[in-house]
C-alpha cells in the first residue's frame, strides 16, 4: 500500500505526457504562471501547485509544492524544482523516467471529450496508455488516461486517472493563473 501511495504522489511531481499539438507546450509559459491540481484516491487526497519561477530562451523552471493526506495522516512534501529544456521537443515519457527500469509503454486509445474542471469547460484530447514493468520479480501494470487542452498553462493537463493494483487516483485541475 505504501508503494501505491508513493507512486500516486510522485505522479504529481513529474511532467506529464503531453497531449497538446505543440511539440513543447512549456514554450508558451511565463514566469508566474501556475496550475493547481487536486488528487483523490482510496484513503487519500491532496493538492499540487506548479509555479513557473524562471524562463529564458533555452530553459524553464517551475516549483512543485504538494501536500496530501493518507488515512488521515497529513504530509507536506518538500518543494521540488523541475526544469524543462525549451530547445527540444518535449518527450514526457522520458521526462517522467518511464523508459527507465525496463518499462514497456503501449498506447491503448485516444479521442476528444469536453471536460469541466476549475469551473470551466475544456475541449480536450485524451490518451489512454499502459505502463508495464517488473520490480522485484513482480509485474506491475499501471493504466493512465490523460486529458489535455492547450488553454491550460504549462503541460496542458486537465485531468489524469491512474489505476495500479486496483487502486485508482485522479489528478484534476482546480485552478490556474498568473501572478
Amino acid at each position: 500500500m505504501r508503494s501505491a501511495l508513493t507512486a500516486a504522489v510522485l505522479v504529481c511531481f513529474v511532467p506529464t505526457i503531453q497531449g497538446a499539438d505543440d511539440d513543447n507546450p512549456y514554450r508558451n509559459a511565463k514566469v508566474g504562471d501556475w496550475v493547481k491540481y487536486k488528487m483523490t484516491g482510496k484513503n487519500m487526497e491532496g493538492s499540487t501547485k506548479m509555479t513557473v519561477t524562471f524562463k529564458d530562451d533555452k530553459e524553464l523552471a517551475f516549483d512543485v509544492a504538494a501536500s496530501f493526506s493518507f488515512m488521515g495522516n497529513e504530509q507536506v512534501a518538500p518543494v521540488q524544482t523541475m526544469k524543462i529544456d525549451l530547445t527540444k521537443s518535449y518527450d514526457a515519457v522520458s521526462a517522467a523516467n518511464l523508459k527507465a527500469n525496463n518499462v514497456k509503454i503501449e498506447k491503448l486509445d485516444e479521442g476528444k471529450q469536453t471536460l469541466k474542471a476549475a469551473g470551466k469547460d475544456y475541449e480536450t484530447k485524451w490518451t489512454k496508455f499502459r505502463a508495464t514493468t517488473t520490480l522485484n520479480e513482480q509485474v506491475i501494470v499501471t493504466d493512465y488516461t490523460m486529458w489535455f487542452c492547450k488553454d491550460v498553462p504549462l503541460s496542458g493537463l486537465v485531468r489524469m486517472d491512474t489505476t495500479a493494483s486496483e487502486i485508482t487516483t485522479r489528478l484534476e485541475l482546480i485552478g490556474s493563473g498568473s501572478k
